[in-house]
């Protein structure tokens, strides 16, 4: 009796209800009357779940903390203790009523999980290629022709190569050759861009800092600087051969721009201040973009251009 009610134990544990003789009488006649599938065994469902998730008992072993060989006894007919459920169930990605056999699994794939429990388990030199290569399939797919099957990354480009998608609801550009690889998409507001991209005095000044070359020094130059470097101006100006005003005035803007954060050392004598760059993603990608700009993004492929209406929807000047 002890032994036939595991299966029934576990209808209870999942139901979350407190266990008494009664419970364990009411899931038995669940069981009994069919509501519950007998033939469904927790040994297969385990064995269909994990080989479907990629993973070997060994593998499995490890995530759980327990031996290759106590995942080998589950899949041949005993039982896992209960605090390990919930975990092999989120490993799995699988609810523990279809892994033992109380639901029908519905047959739904979750893409995004999916995609993220193999993001995970690459190694970290891998997963940039990965997150590019599953962004131009993407992107490839809403070429409504293309068979899904037949969509595969470029494996040797002979030029400067970019997948480009333009459609009334997103913006997609990615770079594919291996010297510089990105992948940008945009989703356009209903209202259109207008009401995120405003052309006001900050974003002048921002483009006017961009647009010196000196500026552009300074920010390539930091670029370089290693996590939580502190450097101070004549350090700077040293480094980039510029007058110390100079340079003086562009970290003022740097700081303006939270591109730099300013503190004041003291070393015995008189204060000064050290300065912090910000390694800002999108003054990286900014001036990345800016290059591909300039070279006017001469072949893409997909080329997919099937929009209507332009990402901005607001008044038109007078």
């Amino acid at each position: 009796m002890l032994e036939f009610n595991l299966k029934v134990w576990y209808s209870i544990l999942v139901k979350r209800i407190t266990v008494t003789n009664d419970n364990i009488q009411a899931a038995s006649h669940r069981v009994s009357s069919g509501e519950v599938n007998k033939d469904m065994k927790f040994s297969d469902n385990l064995v269909r779940y994990r080989k479907k998730a990629g993973i070997t008992q060994s593998q499995l072993a490890a995530k759980l903390s327990v031996t290759p060989q106590a995942v080998s006894k589950w899949e041949k007919g005993s039982y896992p203790d209960s605090e390990l459920l919930p975990e092999i169930s989120r490993i799995l990605d699988v609810s523990l009523d279809v892994l033992f056999g109380l639901k029908e699994d519905d047959g739904k794939v979750d893409i995004s999980r999916i995609a993220a429990h193999k993001l995970q388990h690459l190694p970290e030199e891998e997963k940039s290629a990965f997150v590019i290569q599953l962004g131009y399939t993407l992107i490839s797919a809403y070429n409504a022709s293309a068979a899904p099957e037949t969509i595969s990354f470029p494996e040797t480009l002979n030029k400067e190569t970019y997948a480009l998608l333009r459609t009334d609801y997103e913006l997609a550009l990615a770079r594919l050759n291996q010297n510089m690889q990105y992948l940008c998409f945009m989703r356009i507001p209903e209202n259109g861009i207008d009401d995120y991209f405003r052309i006001d005095e900050r974003i002048i000044r921002l483009f006017s800092l961009l647009s010196d070359e000196n500026c552009l020094r300074a920010i390539r130059y930091c670029e370089t600087l290693g996590r939580n470097c502190i450097i101070t101006t004549d350090f700077l100006a040293s480094e980039l051969s510029l007058p110390r005003e100079t340079v003086s005035d562009i970290v003022t803007k740097f700081c303006q721009f939270g591109l730099m954060w300013e503190l004041t050392a003291n070393t015995g004598g008189t204060p000064f201040p050290i300065y912090g760059y910000v390694h800002h993603v999108a003054i990286t990608g900014i001036l990345t973009l800016a290059e591909s700009v300039v070279n006017y993004l001469s072949f893409c492929e997909p080329n997919i251009d099937i929009w209507q209406k332009p990402p901005f929807h607001g008044d038109k000047p007078e």
